[in-house]
Order: structure tokens, then C-alpha cells, then sequence
């Protein structure tokens, strides 16, 4: 392959770059920002499809996250590349915070409709989802999938303004700096 290593990472190297970037995490952080930006499509579609990705990232379906975002941002009309993109809101380092965020939320929720939850911390989550079968976690997805309604909504709505504001600006100073460009190349 003309790209790849001579001598490919072992799995160990492999987890430590994807857990701290070579360039650190504003590098990595800024990379995404302008990939995200750099997409065709008009603001409300970048926007559109961002927002769909943090949206379903809210959610409790662990392994369906990208399917679902294609699918959404297929019906909202929005860029499924900026979805993608929005979906990895949802990664191993943010799971715990979704998933206290989400059961916390669902519980508040529940208990002003008069059912209340069992309180769990994160671990006893954690084990439950992972380890318990379909019957025995619905006690603790039902608060989950109730409390990602909210914060889905409101993640998903400031997601999509700041993007929709921060394409808008970048394409309009990019088609700014081209028609720069052309004038001084071709003295119009």
C-alpha cells in the first residue's frame, strides 16, 4: 500500500493513539471542527445532519447509533457525512456521562408521572447493560430512553445553530477569499 507503515502498530500502540491522539486532543479536536465545516452541502444540511448525529448519540442503542444517524439524516434532509460526524459525540469516553445524564433525566421524568426508578450509580449501570438479559435491563433502558428524549432535543438544538452559524460564516469568508483571488488573478 503506498500510505501504510512499515511496520504496522501493534494493538496496544493502536489503543493508545485512539485514547490520546499524537497531536493531543485540541489537534484532534480542531481537525474534526474543520472537516466538519469543509463538507458540501448547503449550512442547514451540515447543520441538519450534525444535529441528527448528536441527537441519536443521546440514545441508549449501542451499535445502531450509525445506522439510525443515516437514517435520520436521510429524512431531515441533512448531510449523513456531518451525522457520522455528530454520532461520535457518543464514544467510550462519553458513554458514562450519556448514560448517568440519560437515566437521571428518564427518572426525573417518570417520577412526575408517579413511577420511580431504582437509583443506580454508573457502575451498577454498567453492569446491568452489559451483562443482564433483555427482561432485566428494561427497568433501566425505559428511564434511558425517556430521559434521551430531552436531552436529545436540547444537545441537538444547540448543536445544529452553532453549526448551521459556523458553516455559513466559513463558506461565506471561503467564497469571499476565492472571489479575492480570482480578481487580483484575472484583474477584474
Amino acid at each position: 500500500m503506498l500510505f501504510r507503515r512499515r511496520r504496522p502498530l501493534k494493538f496496544h500502540q493502536k489503543l493508545n493513539h485512539f485514547m490520546w491522539p499524537k497531536g493531543g486532543w485540541k489537534r484532534a479536536i480542531r481537525y474534526y471542527v474543520k472537516r466538519l465545516l469543509r463538507l458540501s452541502g448547503s449550512p442547514h444540511s451540515i447543520a441538519a445532519g450534525f444535529a441528527a448525529g448528536v441527537a441519536l448519540a443521546m440514545t441508549p442503542f449501542i451499535g445502531f447509533h450509525y445506522l439510525l444517524c443515516f437514517a435520520v439524516a436521510f429524512l431531515v434532509r441533512g448531510n449523513v457525512l456531518a451525522a457520522v460526524l455528530g454520532t461520535t459525540i457518543g464514544n467510550p469516553l462519553t458513554f458514562p456521562l450519556i448514560w448517568v445524564g440519560t437515566y437521571e433525566t428518564g427518572s426525573l421524568v417518570l417520577g412526575w408521572f408517579g413511577q420511580s426508578p431504582e437509583r443506580l450509580g454508573f457502575h451498577d449501570l454498567r453492569h446491568k447493560l452489559l451483562t443482564e438479559s433483555w427482561r432485566e435491563i428494561w427497568p433501566i433502558m425505559e428511564p434511558m430512553l425517556v430521559g434521551a428524549v430531552p436531552l436529545a432535543l436540547v444537545l441537538g438544538g444547540i448543536s445544529y445553530v452553532l453549526v448551521y452559524f459556523a458553516a455559513q460564516g466559513f463558506q461565506s469568508s471561503r467564497r469571499h477569499r476565492f472571489a479575492v483571488r480570482r480578481q487580483a488573478l484575472h484583474g477584474k
